[in-house]
């Protein structure tokens, strides 16, 4: 997939997007590409980042423990551990438990990488001490979860600002599902140009490599 540039040089006006086997024509095409962002606007490599966090499925002894209304959904003084979860899903049988923390740096192009030793000896130790009957629960199942960060982890949503008929909306830096019943009345703000107070936040913008995300629930 690439953006087709009206010139073929890198600026100009874009007009549509290339697909490996269909060409799709706009007048205005908006790029929500999540990770894979910065590969289709390649101006953005140096704001964003790809980060994997880990997240584990268990099966549990007993199912009475961690079925609701017993076990809710939690977050574990989030902000310190980035341990979060949910309750056993009652057809598949297992529970959630998931990181939300600083995570481990990827490459753009790579998929989604296993989790690590290291993942698993956390998610051990965590067991251990908040959940002590999980502690020896089998994992019957784990993938790597993929954030797209900013530096500064805010959302970014705008037009670009020197390429016309081009939106981005991405960033969403491990924070974008709280925001998802209003993300689409602010995209389709930007990309029609219409006011909208909460833009500004996310505007194009420059940032250094000494820029710091303000997502407090992204533990240190």
């Amino acid at each position: 997939v690439q953006l087709m540039r009206g010139d073929g040089r890198g600026d100009g006006r874009v007009n549509g997007v290339q697909l490996e086997n269909e060409t799709l024509y706009a007048n205005h095409t908006i790029v929500a590409a999540g990770t894979w962002t910065p590969l289709l606007v390649p101006e953005l490599t140096a704001v964003m980042r790809v980060v994997g966090q880990p997240v584990f499925h268990l099966q549990t002894a007993d199912d009475r423990l961690f079925s609701p209304p017993r076990f809710p959904v939690f977050t574990a003084d989030i902000a310190q551990t980035g341990w979060y979860g949910f309750p056993r899903h009652p057809r598949q049988g297992v529970l959630k438990v998931a990181n939300h923390g600083v995570g481990r740096l990827l490459s753009r192009e790579q998929d989604a990488p296993p989790v690590t030793a290291d993942d698993a000896r956390n998610l051990r130790q965590f067991l251990s001490d908040t959940f002590p009957d999980l502690a020896e629960a089998a994992v019957v199942y784990t993938r790597c979860c993929l954030y797209g960060d900013t530096l500064d982890g805010h959302l970014w949503i705008d037009r670009h600002p020197q390429i016309e008929g081009l939106t981005v909306a991405s960033g969403g830096s491990g924070h974008a599902l709280k925001f998802g019943p209003i993300l689409g009345q602010l995209i389709a703000d930007a990309a029609e140009g219409r006011p909208n107070d909460w833009l500004p936040k996310f505007r194009w913008r420059s940032l250094g490599l000494n820029s710091a995300s303000e997502e407090a629930a992204r533990h240190k």
